[in-house]
């Protein structure tokens, strides 16, 4: 599993060229302060955006990297109509196809980067507009959902290689007494596969790949076993996905502490839930989960519940709006709303050192909880972007506990800072 920390994302940050401020005209009020938005949003999608799209991904890191910072704007290129940011993802996408060999070998880098893919295929065929797909993505996406399904060696510890992703679910499905309750997880990049399969049955929709019907049916037959099987319902609507398979992780036995110190001890936790930053990638998982079934279906449905379980959860014992103790927004690091420590004695973190209380609050600036598409969602990332430029306090929490943090990186034109600016002013538009 990985978590992108902030000191990552801004060290990877591109330079970017100075752009002259805009000349707005004059007009009413209200119309003025609009346009500003609108060019302010075109100014740090060409700050941030475009120097990404432009080039490919040197490193498996930054693969991953790339799909997570930039489906906001991907989604976003789509709902504001913004037929320019569809062609420079459609001109990023056509130099994948033309050299899939750049793809890191990473299985999660991989799949991260793909779901950026698939959803773009996804969202233009829902848009109608087919033709800004560049010509062989969507059969990639499939040769490498089909390859990954069926027959590329699946890691799992302290066993062989399954022969398929399938194989190794499966078996975590159908077996409940291992030796460490973390061999139960359901990695992060089969659930990728989960969503890449999903977006790839709707683009099927009406486009004649009927072969590619009976791998996609049983990815998507699994994947509904899974939601159903894992997941345990709370008494107000919320829900956890595989409670207690993580309290025996290395990432994890510290989470009973209530604080970082020298010397701590291992306290696991009973039950304890997914992190709050790698839990940012459900509400996006779900909307592709229920895109993939027709209108009235029992699997559409159910995942509709799960999506609005997921957002009761969330607000209900993840996010900590500013209050007299904080000016921040913060997220709880659990997300059955437990706060304690994580990732203690961490190798990028180094000995003595985790995420204490709080710590993964920067993964609200990724933006992806913002596909909960709720009055909640909205006004949390409305709230986020009037606060911007974020208190210093607020800042030195985002950026983590890797190391100290230099002066330069608090400014509000720092790139790592424009970029979750970007990002989260994109959000309060959802």
């Amino acid at each position: 599993m990985k978590f992108v920390t902030a000191i990552f994302l801004i060290a990877t940050m591109c330079v970017e060229p100075a752009l002259a401020a805009p000349v707005t005209p004059a007009s009413p009020a209200p119309l003025q302060a609009a346009q500003k938005k609108s060019d302010d949003l075109d100014r740090l999608w060409n700050q941030v955006a475009v120097p990404r799209l432009n080039r490919t991904p040197a490193s498996a890191e930054e693969f991953y990297n790339f799909g997570e910072l930039l489906m906001v704007p991907l989604h976003a290129a789509f709902r504001f109509k913004k037929a320019d940011w569809q062609q420079a993802f459609a001109d990023h996408f056509a130099r994948l196809v033309q050299n899939p060999s750049v793809l890191p070998s990473v299985m999660l880098d991989r799949m991260q980067y793909l779901y950026l893919a698939s959803e773009f295929v996804r969202l233009a065929r829902n848009t109608g507009n087919l033709d800004v797909i560049p010509r062989g993505l969507p059969e990639l996406l499939y040769s490498e959902v089909d390859s990954t399904w069926k027959s590329k060696p699946a890691w799992m510890w302290q066993r062989p290689a399954f022969h398929g992703a399938r194989e190794r679910v499966m078996w975590k499905l159908d077996n409940k007494r291992f030796e460490k309750g973390y061999y139960r997880v359901m990695f992060d990049d089969d659930m990728f596969l989960f969503a890449i399969a999903a977006d790839m049955k709707v683009y099927s929709r009406g486009v004649n790949v009927l072969d590619w019907a009976p791998t996609l049916n049983d990815i998507l037959a699994v994947s509904y076993r899974v939601f159903n099987q894992e997941v345990v319902w709370n008494s107000d609507g919320g829900w956890i996905f595989q409670p207690g398979v993580f309290s025996d992780h290395p990432e994890y036995k510290f989470a009973g502490n209530s604080e970082v110190r020298p010397g701590l001890q291992p306290a696991p936790v009973r039950n304890l839930s997914l992190d709050s930053s790698h839990s940012l990638r459900y509400p996006l998982w779900l909307n592709s989960q229920i895109d993939a079934y027709p209108e009235g279906s029992e699997q559409r449905a159910y995942y509709a519940k799960l999506k609005n379980g997921l957002n009761t959860q969330f607000f209900s014992k993840v996010v900590v709006p500013p209050d007299d103790h904080s000016p921040c927004y913060r997220m709880n690091n659990f997300l059955d709303g437990s706060n304690g420590v994580y990732r203690y004695n961490y190798a990028s973190l180094g000995q003595g050192k985790g995420y204490g209380p709080y710590g993964l609050s920067s993964a609200l600036l990724v933006g992806w909880w913002a596909f909960l598409e709720t009055p909640q969602s909205r006004d949390l990332y409305q709230g986020l972007d009037k606060s911007f430029p974020w208190p210093h306090e607020c800042i030195d929490l985002y950026l983590g506990p890797a190391r100290d943090h230099p002066d330069a990186l608090f400014d509000p034109d720092a790139p790592g800072m424009r970029m979750w600016h970007f990002l989260v002013e994109l959000d309060a538009r959802f």
